[in-house]
């Protein structure tokens, strides 16, 4: 013979506020995670830019052209990444902020009890706006408009922050022919053009 667990009020508010304690760290060690991936992805394009240079001055051209391509293609991936990272920082603060609307609706339901508010129709638009939130997916499409709708208005496409291929090799045999001082980095002779 079972017995049935009922949890008491105070039980079940310490159980939403454990999940939602979870659920930030999980978010945050989301954002940590792509950090570190995004440090990982620089310092490999960083040898492939390192790889370019040292090919380009022993005149192996096809192995500059290869190492360029994997250095342009690594920055075309860090870009999204930190666009995703943005984009999903930004939805973060405002669930986060949403959150408050929980809040009040709490405080709306305990001055319910004295002034007769209606609490249930209160309850029924953060339902639905808590259930528009969850429909949102996580795919490459979604984060594009997301992006998107977050910097309307704004400067900075894609290719405005990766250059070009000619505009890297252009780079490269500069640096290698000594016009360039080899102390800068990849960025720095990026900004120089």
């Amino acid at each position: 013979m079972g017995f049935l667990f009922f949890k008491t009020q105070k039980e079940k508010a310490r159980a939403e506020r454990r999940e939602k304690r979870h659920a930030l760290r999980a978010a945050e060690g989301a954002v940590d995670e792509v950090t570190a991936r995004i440090k990982r992805m620089e310092k490999e394009a960083d040898a492939e830019w390192e790889r370019a240079r040292e090919a380009a001055k022993e005149g192996k051209q096809a192995a500059a052209q290869r190492a360029l391509t994997s250095y342009r293609a690594a920055q075309v991936l860090v870009t999204k990444l930190e666009q995703k990272k943005w984009v999903f920082k930004q939805v973060l603060m405002k669930l986060e902020t949403a959150g408050t609307d929980a809040e009040f609706a709490k405080a709306l339901g305990m001055v319910n009890k004295v002034t007769n508010i209606n609490v249930d129709m209160v309850e029924d638009v953060f339902d639905e706006a808590g259930d528009l939130l969850a429909e949102a997916g996580d795919t490459d499409k979604f984060w594009a408009q997301m992006y998107g709708k977050e910097v309307e208005g704004t400067k900075g496409a894609l290719q405005d922050h990766i250059p070009s291929m000619e505009d890297l090799e252009k780079t490269l045999q500069e640096e290698v022919a000594g016009k360039i001082s080899s102390g800068m980095s990849p960025e720095a002779l990026e900004k120089e053009l």
